[in-house]
């Protein structure tokens, strides 16, 4: 038969309640010793410990588990907001489920929240753009009260944890205006639609403010792809002597495009990621960024999922979080 708690807790000499609080990774107000709580682990992989999930969830009609979706897990974007959040819901005796969706449509966006939805989840991080009025999913998200927090995106009615790209933008182009620059090209992603990007209109605005010369041009985030987009854009007579790329990602392919092609950065032409991914410090050379405040965002996220999960607080409840710019080399 399988071990139970009972089992470890005769084993081990505590309770039974120590060694769930151990095992769930639950905060408590009961002092547990790092030597007995190391014993409890011990033990608990001797007897090859399983826990139920499904009898567990039965008894309490949760899981215990939070769906997180995002996109391009290979970009570093993306694989350090998913480590972050598998921090914080541990720390709070929750587990983490990943999904990761193609994005080559809206359907896969919604298809990959109802797979979450429908392995018992008891509540998503969302990291997408296709959900919103008119789907029957969005009516039933607002119907159910379910909790979810969107973090790319304010849809009416959710939850949502966002940047404020204004800020950081604003730091971006006052440098570039400093440095001498007069014309300066923003690459944006084509995934996005123009009319509700964030990130595109505080450029906009940040060149009217600062008398900057605004061009628009449509670039990839995937650096295979990226790479192109620096290799077409070196060959020009008639470029802009700065770039703001609309991602990390995407940032690094088009300073290697630029660097294959004999462009010197940032001398020939000043370029700016925007994510703040701790990665692009270690590309060459090192990438000057507008930041997120990643951590942020996911814990405001997760407290917010929680707050919900245990119907402390309603759905709606929007946080905006401040970028800024984190100074390298390459501009």
């Amino acid at each position: 038969m399988a071990a139970t708690l009972s089992d470890i807790a005769r084993r081990v000499g505590v309770t039974k309640t120590t060694v769930s609080y151990v095992l769930n990774r639950k905060r408590s107000g009961i002092r547990i010793s790092e030597e007995t709580r190391q014993r409890v682990l011990s033990v608990a992989r001797q007897l090859n410990y399983r826990p139920s999930f499904s009898a567990k969830a039965l008894v309490t009609g949760r899981t215990n588990t939070i769906g997180f979706q995002c996109g391009q897990i290979v970009s570093p974007h993306y694989n350090e907001l998913a480590d972050m959040a598998l921090r914080e819901v541990e720390d709070r005796g929750y587990h983490l489920l990943i999904s990761v969706t193609p994005w080559r449509t809206g359907e896969n966006d919604l298809d990959c929240l109802q797979t979450l939805m429908g392995r018992g989840v008891d509540g998503v991080i969302f990291f997408g753009s296709a959900l919103g009025p008119g789907e029957p999913l969005y009516d039933h998200l607002l119907a159910e009260r379910y909790p979810l927090v969107t973090i790319s995106d304010q849809i009416e009615g959710l939850s949502s944890v966002v940047s404020d790209w204004e800020p950081g933008m604003d730091e971006a182009i006052s440098l570039l205006a400093g440095k001498g620059h007069r014309r300066v090209g923003y690459f944006r992603s084509r995934s996005v639609n123009p009319e509700v990007d964030g990130k595109l209109a505080a450029f906009c605005a940040a060149c009217r403010r600062h008398g900057m010369e605004p061009e628009v041009l449509v670039g990839r985030s995937v650096p295979e792809h990226s790479r192109q987009c620096g290799l077409e854009f070196a060959r020009r007579g008639d470029r802009p002597t700065a770039v703001i790329y609309s991602c990390d990602h995407g940032a690094m392919g088009f300073l290697r495009g630029l660097r294959d092609e004999g462009v010197a950065v940032p001398e020939e032409v000043a370029v700016i990621g925007i994510d703040g991914t701790e990665a692009g410090a270690y590309c060459c050379p090192s990438l000057t960024t507008i930041a997120q405040d990643g951590r942020g965002i996911i814990r405001s996220a997760v407290e917010m999922v929680l707050a919900m999960i245990d119907r402390k607080e309603p759905p709606g409840r929007r946080v905006h979080l401040a970028t800024k710019l984190i100074v390298r080399e390459s501009a």
